[in-house]
């Protein structure tokens, strides 16, 4: 089956279901096996928890009863959106060389990782600042952590906007 990820749509995370693994593309299409469950990753960053495989699926879905303002659910897309290396369109894409480095065995990356807690605001605000300015250093901009309300913001824009098109194609049929 596939599912997108959305939130905005988000290109180069890691997935798995089941047999099933992979990268999001281009616009956050992911394969997963039939009532089976998908996970998502940045490198060994797990973002939230394993859930449903289904069509649409955003951060709100990862957060076990998740909602638009569930801390979790909000600092998940500001993890997300922080590391877009793409900036100006409407899909938030990780480059591959992000995804290498976000792992437990970079030495300079460790603690922040292990550290990172998206329910915990001071704890997930001091590791995701320290992960965006390391993993994304060699952008061609500064990157810094979104705050809350922009986060929350686009990510509701863009799941109410996939929804408006979705819609739209079904009509067309």
């Amino acid at each position: 089956m596939e599912g997108h990820f959305v939130g905005p749509p988000t290109r180069g995370i890691a997935y798995e279901s089941g047999s099933l693994s992979g990268i999001t593309g281009e616009n956050g299409e992911f394969r997963y096996e039939e009532g089976g469950t998908v996970s998502f990753f940045i490198g060994d960053i797990r973002l939230g928890g394993e859930v449903k495989g289904s069509d649409l699926l955003s951060p709100i879905d990862l957060v076990d009863k998740g909602s638009d303002d569930h801390p979790a659910v909000i600092n998940i897309a500001r993890l997300l959106q922080s590391l877009d290396a793409t900036l100006g369109d409407s899909v938030i894409t990780i480059p591959s060389s992000v995804v290498k480095e976000a792992v437990v065995t970079n030495e300079a990356l460790f603690s922040w990782i292990q550290s990172l807690d998206f329910g915990d605001e001071q704890s997930f605000a001091n590791a995701a600042s320290a992960l965006v300015a390391v993993l994304a250093r060699d952008y061609p901009f500064t990157a810094t952590l979104v705050d809350a309300a922009t986060a929350r913001e686009q990510m509701l824009d863009s799941i109410k906007a996939w929804k408006t098109q979705r819609e739209a194609a079904a009509g067309g049929d």
